[in-house]
C-alpha cells in the first residue's frame, strides 16, 4: 500500500468522525448529556480517590520532621460527613508521646487547594488527647475549627487559624520552688489564634477551672522538628484562684500583686521551656 493511499484513508477517518461527532451534538440534549458525562466521571474520580492511604501516608512522613515514632489505627474517610480515625500516637521524644483517641474530622476536599496548594480546612474533634513527657502530663477533649496552608518543603503549617475549645483539662507536673503540685484542672480553655508565616500568634486564650483561671498571649513560632519550636508567651494567673491561694507560701510575695494576677513569662523551646517570675531568676519549670 502506497503512502498515498495510507493518508488518504486517515483523511478518510478523520473526516467520517468529524461528521459523527457534529451529528451527535446536533441531537437533543446531546451537548448537557456530554457535560454530564465528564462532570459524574471527573465525581466518582474525586470520590473513589484512597484519601485514607493518602493521610496515612501523610502521618507517616512527619516521623521524617522529627517524631520518634507514628502509630495510626483505622482510618474512614467520607467526603461528605464527618471521617474517623480511632487512634493516633506519636512519639515525639525519648519519652514524650502524644495520643489521639476517637479522632473525627471534616475536611472540606478541594483536589487543587488539598493535594496542590497543601491547604486544610475544616473541623476536628477527638473522645481524648493526652501528651505526656515523663512525669508531666497533658489531657483533655477537644474540638476546633481550622485551615492551614503548609509549606510544600517542610509540611510545617505557614498561614491560616486554629480555633479550639478544650474540655476537662486536666495538667500534670507543674513544680513551684522543686515543690511537685498535683494535677490542675480546667473546666474549659478557649483558644483563637491565626497563623502567619509560620508564627502561631494567640488572639484569646482563656482558661477556668476549680483549681486555676487564667490567660495567655504571644506567640510560638513553629519549627520543622515540633519540639524546637520557640515559645514567647506571657501567661497570666488570676491571685484569688485556689492553686494559688493553697500554695500562697510558697509563691511567696508573687502571690500578692496589687493588680490581683500572678505573671509569668514563658520562653525557650517545647523541648526546654524557661519560665521567669517577675522579680525572680529564670528557672525551667515544667
Amino acid at each position: 500500500m502506497e503512502i498515498r493511499q495510507i493518508r488518504e484513508r486517515i483523511s478518510a477517518a478523520f473526516k467520517s468522525a468529524g461528521r459523527f461527532l457534529r451529528e451527535t451534538i446536533a441531537l437533543p440534549y446531546a451537548k448537557l448529556y456530554i457535560a454530564a458525562a465528564f462532570a459524574l466521571t471527573a465525581f466518582f474520580v474525586v470520590l473513589g480517590f484512597p484519601f485514607d492511604v493518602f493521610i496515612r501516608a501523610e502521618l507517616q512522613k512527619m516521623e521524617q520532621r522529627g517524631l520518634r515514632s507514628v502509630e495510626v489505627g483505622e482510618i474512614e474517610f467520607n467526603l461528605i460527613g464527618n471521617s474517623y480515625i480511632d487512634s493516633l500516637i506519636l512519639g515525639a521524644g525519648s519519652e514524650s508521646e502524644i495520643a489521639i483517641r476517637d479522632l473525627r474530622f471534616n475536611i472540606a476536599v478541594n483536589p487543587v487547594t488539598t493535594l496542590l496548594y497543601k491547604t486544610l480546612k475544616g473541623s476536628i474533634g477527638a473522645g481524648e488527647f493526652r501528651f505526656s513527657d515523663g512525669d508531666s502530663s497533658f489531657s483533655c477533649i477537644p474540638t476546633g475549627e481550622f485551615r492551614l496552608a503548609s509549606d510544600p518543603g517542610s509540611g510545617v503549617p505557614r498561614n491560616g487559624f486554629l480555633n479550639l475549645e478544650l474540655q476537662n483539662v486536666a495538667l500534670k507536673g507543674i513544680t513551684i520552688k522543686g515543690f511537685a503540685i498535683p494535677a490542675v484542672r480546667f473546666g474549659s480553655i478557649v483558644m483563637n489564634s491565626e497563623l502567619h508565616e509560620g508564627e502561631l500568634r494567640i488572639i484569646k486564650f482563656d482558661g477556668a477551672g476549680p483549681d486555676l483561671r487564667g490567660s495567655i498571649r504571644g506567640s510560638i513560632t513553629l519549627a520543622p522538628y515540633v519540639r524546637n519550636s520557640t515559645l514567647n508567651l506571657v501567661i497570666d494567673i488570676d491571685a484569688q484562684s485556689k492553686l494559688v491561694q493553697d500554695y500562697r507560701i510558697l509563691l511567696g510575695n508573687l502571690a500578692n500583686q496589687g493588680d490581683g494576677r500572678l505573671r509569668l513569662n514563658l520562653t525557650g523551646t517545647l523541648s526546654a521551656p524557661s519560665v521567669a517570675f517577675p522579680g525572680a531568676e529564670k528557672g525551667h519549670e515544667r
